[in-house]
């Protein structure tokens, strides 16, 4: 045997990958041998390294504290445009969040290159990057900063934890980080146990599928696009592909067999394939055509020997255990990791160096500012900018396109700040999740304005809300002279140690004047006269004396016009009151910017009281986006739910299968449409599912989550039975009806129907199996009744009365023929 030299170092990643390339090369029996030769040398050397952990090991890196101060002034920056109502609550907290969240990958980011340049035999580098103990999420919390936490409903709470664990937490800090740590305690008590839940329901569902025969000889199968863009998705398309069996020919140019029809893919044909191919055909586990389990051709390999599945293997527990498996595990990972926000943001892009951002803004890109009042320069086609510190050091960096660029040329920029971000461009859904009521922040009376970008704003003039009697009281104890200030009829005044108060009045009815009128002298007669003549409302308010005083033309950059009275002004946030040759008079007000899809019933000059709900505004809110959100999804999609809690879910599974099936029924007959409906709907379905575990880093062969999807959907209800024995309301198995009606003339016409995997459990064959699971007296009232017999075809009605069961060594051929 030759002797093969890998000068490289071998960390978890690279001793899989060599013994994944050991099984194909040499078997399974030398490859046992070489694991165990691995162990000894991992024992051996574990010994020798002494490897031990200090707090000098521990490196924070230098940029944090100048990453985080900018962050700071960013943010009240962003606060001030909050204030000035250039930008709504919701985007202020949306863009809080993606700041804080950018600055903690971009430390992590640090964390790395600074371990790599400082010291390689690091041990908490060696540690974490050889896959032995520990990850980076944990490391970036000792060193870096444990950044945003989500509470024990997996909100994020949107003040960051800007100190590591190394620095030690302050007192805010650290009873923030309580939310997280009691989140993980939560979790690892209650959360296992649904995972656990899970795990049973699926082993049920799918108990009875085993491989009962070599060939269906099914025309049908399942149509991939073989469409790659980045390394990720290639990798993906190649796991999807290795261990299928190709169902067509695949011919090259000249019309030449290069693949043959009954062909299992394994790596080196599935990178041929990827290459020369656009669209290929392959059997799969959803269109098998038994009626009881799977043949070998639709499965293709084990994936544990990559070799074509055995008769008798039992496909259906392997694929449950495939599922429920990593959502146990990562359940109790959650513990350790503390609560921590975790969330996938865009790549950025940082300054190499302190200097100045060069790009030309003619060429390649627009300008444009976002929902968070930024200017941006989108670039529409592939783009070179540069960082120029001076003649010597010019950094060179090339964008994508469909980048944005947050600096204009010619603006400094300081190491490690964010210039650039690559967005994904894709279509947005407008998702709204929840609804947040803005309440008004003091009271006063209510403006409406449109400005110039056309975002509706409300402005509310700072004043004191009281009621009527209220204010006549306080006129009769105050006795003092009142006169009306200049012709504006809103306004009236009255003087207290020769200050002026500016007095907003405003009357609904004059009952409590005419009541009390008899009794009241004539100068006070003469005020109420007024107050009446004014405007007739209940409330009256009082504007502060908070006014301020600005000089007219130079800080309002209005190219030398004069503002006209009445008119508000973002950069001071007030309502110019009075115009002189050099000063002008503004009263203060707080701006609002009503979101587009929001309503207000609010109209101008109305009255508000402080925390009155001014609108509401629908917002999706962000959740940590670990397993422990991810469960419920999984949980959601195969139980195939059509209420969250009291409310609907809009296009639930069951509405897209109603409306694609009627959709293919106008263009085909009844077999194709119901055919094609469920494989539209069975793909969503297994991509739903793969989502939610890719998140965490988890690939889960989709074989294995085919075979649980199949089970949900492999059923149909009987409309009419035309010359069949099924009734009309019946469910069966949709590869029965269809041998069924393939012998009879008046053929039934059936539906298809989706079933979560609880209710599949129920309508099984067996009904002892069934019985075992849930609801007992129904099951076994119901079998009895209706005079069932069950065939003992699974696993667990075979172990329940002491039976061998029907898989494995327990494959006889009668079991196999029941498959036909």
């Amino acid at each position: 045997m030759k002797e093969i030299i890998c000068n490289k170092t071998f960390d978890k990643k690279q001793i899989t990958k060599l013994i994944e390339w050991f099984i194909y090369n040499y078997g399974t029996i030398r490859t046992g041998k070489l694991i165990n030769k691995l162990k000894f040398i991992g024992f051996k050397y574990s010994t020798i390294s002494g490897l031990s952990l200090g707090p000098e090991d521990l490196i924070i890196p230098k940029i944090k504290s100048k990453l985080i101060k900018n962050t700071k002034t960013f943010i009240e920056n962003k606060e001030k445009k909050y204030k000035a109502g250039k930008i709504t609550k919701q985007n202020l907290l949306q863009k809080e969040i993606e700041t804080w969240n950018l600055v903690n990958n971009t430390l992590k980011d640090e964390i790395i290159k600074n371990f790599r340049q400082t010291n390689l035999l690091n041990p908490v580098y060696m540690m974490i990057f050889s896959g032995a103990r520990g990850n980076i999420a944990q490391i970036k919390q000792l060193v870096g900063m444990r950044g945003l936490m989500s509470d024990s409903k997996g909100e994020i709470i949107n003040i960051p934890i800007k100190s590591s664990l190394k620095e030690g937490l302050k007192s805010k800090e650290y009873f923030i980080s309580c939310y997280g740590a009691r989140k993980g305690i939560i979790d690892t008590a209650l959360k296992t146990a649904n995972s656990g839940y899970l795990t049973r329901k699926l082993i049920y569902v799918a108990q009875n599928l085993i491989i009962k025969q070599q060939d269906c000889k099914t025309k049908k199968g399942l149509l991939i696009k073989l469409y790659v863009k980045k390394k990720e998705n290639y990798t993906k398309l190649k796991n999807k592909l290795i261990g299928s069996i190709i169902s067509e020919n695949i011919t090259n140019k000249n019309n030449k067999n290069i693949i043959c029809k009954g062909q299992d893919i394994c790596p080196y044909i599935a990178k041929k394939i990827i290459k020369h191919k656009l669209y290929i055909y392959v059997r799969s586990v959803l269109t098998c055509n038994l009626n009881i389990g799977i043949c070998q051709l639709c499965y293709g390999w084990n994936l544990g020997n990559n070799k074509l599945v055995r008769i008798g293997e039992a496909v259906g527990i392997l694929a449950a255990q495939s599922i429920g498996e990593p959502g146990t595990q990562l359940t109790m990972r959650t513990f350790h990791t503390g609560g921590i926000f975790t969330s996938k943001t865009n790549k950025v892009i940082t300054a190499p160096h302190n200097g100045t951002i060069i790009y030309n803004q003619k060429e390649n890109g627009i300008r444009m500012k976002n929902k968070f009042d930024e200017n941006l320069f989108f670039i529409l086609k592939e783009k070179e900018i540069y960082v120029k510190q001076n003649k010597k050091i010019i950094s060179k960096i090339y964008l994508p396109k469909h980048s944005t660029i947050f600096f204009k040329p010619n603006k400094k920029v300081f190491k490690k700040q964010i210039i650039a971000e690559v967005t994904k461009w894709r279509k947005k859904k407008r998702k709204t999740n929840e609804i947040r009521e803005i309440k008004s922040h003091s009271s006063g009376i209510s403006y409406f304005q449109n400005d110039k970008y056309n975002h509706r704003k409300l402005w509310i003039i700072n004043g004191h809300v009281i009621n009527s009697k209220q204010f006549y009281d306080n006129l009769i104890k105050q006795k003092k002279n009142y006169n009306l200030l200049g012709t504006n009829k809103r306004y009236f005044s009255y003087k207290k140690n020769n200050n002026i108060k500016l007095t907003r009045l405003n009357y609904k009815n004059s009952k409590l004047i005419k009541n009390r009128q008899k009794n009241i002298k004539k100068e006070e007669r003469k005020v109420y006269k007024l107050i009446r003549l004014i405007n007739k409302q209940e409330r009256v308010v009082l504007t502060n004396e908070k006014l301020q005083v600005i000089y007219a033309l130079s800080n309002l950059n209005q190219k030398n016009k004069i503002p006209k009275l009445g008119k508000f002004l973002s950069n001071f946030n007030g309502q110019i009151l009075k115009i002189m040759e050099d000063k002008i008079t503004v009263e203060k007000s707080i701006p609002y910017v009503i979101p587009k899809y929001s309503k207000t019933g609010l109209i101008n000059n109305e009255l508000i009281e402080k925390n009155r709900t001014l609108f509401k505004s629908k917002y999706e809110k962000e959740k940590t986006k670990d397993i422990i959100e991810g469960l419920p999804k999984v949980e959601e999609i195969l139980e195939t739910k059509k209420n969250r809690g009291l409310q609907k879910i809009k296009g639930n599974p069951h509405e897209r299968l109603e409306k694609t099936f009627l959709l293919f029924k106008k263009k085909y007959n009844s077999e194709i449409a119901n055919r094609k409906s469920i494989e539209k709907i069975q793909r969503i379905l297994v991509k739903q599912v793969q989502k939610v575990y890719q998140l965490q880093d988890v690939n889960i062969a989709e074989k294995h989550i085919s075979t649980i999807i199949r089970q949900m959907t492999s059923k149909v209800i009987i409309r009419q039975s035309g010359n069949s024995s099924t009734l009309e309301g019946e469910i069966i198995d949709i590869n029965k009806i269809e041998k069924i009606n393939k012998c009879i003339k008046s053929k039934a016409i059936y539906e298809p129907i989706l079933l979560g995997i609880s209710k599949a459990s129920l309508i099984n064959d067996g009904f002892i199996s069934a019985a075992c699971f849930q609801e007992t007296i129904r099951v076994l009232s119901k079998s009895a009744i209706r005079g069932r017999i069950d065939w003992l075809i699974g696993l667990k009605e075979n172990i329940i009365l002491g039976n061998l069961i029907p898989a494995g060594t327990g494959v006889n051929i009668t079991t196999i023929n029941l498959g036909v």
